[in-house]
């Protein structure tokens, strides 16, 4: 027997893992994070994911077929962002993009649901700035999806969360009865884009609920898993932790070494630039399941094999992080541990600049800097006696 999906209890925050699981999509997204990837080479789920906190999510049109052939994808939910949003935007007659098939919407449906027996995410397209129209048709194709183990994934321009578009896009999200994949897009990273981003997403999760960041960055993840959201999805590449509007260029379209996540810094730093700035100091090093101990300047290559070592430090990291905050069983216990990591990381920069005797070699992001002044105007009960994290 199934039921209809229902919102969570006003007195009840989403990510409390003790609320009763209404419907399968819940059931395979609450309270979890997502490591995203590109299907192409990908044929196993990575080992070092724990399936009580994580997930795994394939993105891109191949994940369609690839998902239904990996190895362990039934060790932990497993799911497939079609990902047409990075190349089709959205208008009020076509909101969603399903495949031509003739058993149509329903089919890709049931289709997706026996290739991975998880939640389903729905292909839609980017909703621009300015095109309110489009994002009411996603609400509306929304609604007319009767099943329950449907996740609704909003791809939008970043603009969408100023202080002039907010009250909107809430009362839009409110009206999907379903769980929401919530995709920023913009250059670079869209949460360092505006002042106003980070305290206005916060909105999102505790008024809607049902929200998880999607294809975003550890600290952003973490802190909406704090704040109220569902779910979230960090990529395992740049390209996968922001998304370019479709038709716009890229504006980094040189190949990089890999990205590093730093735990002490809440930051991805090339592999490259590690190298520069401690080339005259030790390396910081790790204490993930992958790096046990090692130095975090040895991912300075193009060969693939270190690449693959690269991400699976990142995972392992931000996973361990969020294992700390996920343990906690409450909400304020959560932003405080979280409040704490960030005034930490904040400070980190100019510890970790002066150690290797190099000013401004590293340099916070604008939204690490953005979250460290809310949380210094966070009221005492969430700030006041929170401890050290674990390294």
């Amino acid at each position: 027997m199934t039921h209809d999906p229902v919102p969570p209890s006003p007195r009840r925050p989403a990510w409390d893992a003790t609320a009763e699981l209404t419907t399968a999509a819940e059931q395979a997204t609450k309270d979890r994070i997502f490591l995203l990837t590109r299907p192409r080479g990908t044929w196993a789920v990575p080992k070092y994911l724990d399936p009580t906190i994580t997930g795994f999510a394939l993105c891109g049109p191949e994940g369609e077929q690839r998902i239904g052939e990996l190895s362990g994808r039934r060790r932990l939910p497993v799911v497939a962002d079609l990902a047409h949003y990075e190349k089709s935007a959205a208008s009020p007659e076509t909101p969603m993009l399903f495949p031509e098939t003739l058993f149509g919407r329903d089919g890709f449906f049931d289709d997706m649901r026996a290739r991975a027996n998880s939640a389903i995410f729905t292909p839609t397209a980017y909703v621009e700035a300015g095109e309110p129209a489009a994002l009411k048709a996603v609400r509306a194709a929304a609604q007319d999806v009767a099943r329950t183990d449907v996740v609704v994934v909003v791809p939008l321009d970043v603009t969408w969360l100023r202080d002039n578009k907010i009250d909107q896009l809430i009362a839009i999200l409110k009206a999907i009865p379903h769980p929401i994949a919530l995709v920023l897009g913009g250059q670079y990273n869209p949460t360092d884009s505006y002042a106003d981003i980070m305290r206005n997403l916060r909105r999102v999760y505790q008024e809607v609920g049902r929200v998880g960041p999607w294809r975003t960055d550890p600290v952003t993840a973490l802190d909406a898993m704090a704040q109220g959201g569902m779910f979230a999805g960090i990529g395992s590449s740049g390209s996968l932790r922001h998304l370019v509007p479709p038709g716009q260029p890229t504006k980094i379209t040189k190949r990089f070494k890999p990205s590093v996540f730093i735990p002490e810094l809440l930051h991805f730093f090339r592999a490259d630039t590690l190298t520069e700035r401690w080339a005259n100091a030790d390396p910081l090093s790790c204490w993930c399941t992958v790096c046990a101990g090692r130095g975090l300047d040895r991912f300075d290559s193009y060969d693939t094999a270190v690449d693959t070592e690269a991400r699976a430090h990142n995972a392992a990291s931000w996973s361990a992080l969020w294992a700390q905050m996920r343990a906690l069983p409450t909400g304020i216990e959560r932003q405080r541990w979280l409040a704490e990591r960030i005034r930490l990381a904040h400070l980190a920069y100019e510890a970790e600049n002066e150690r290797i005797q190099q000013a401004n070699a590293f340099k916070p992001s604008k939204t690490l800097q953005r979250l460290a002044k809310l949380a210094e105007g966070a009221p005492s009960s969430v700030i006041e006696g929170a401890g050290t994290p674990a390294p």
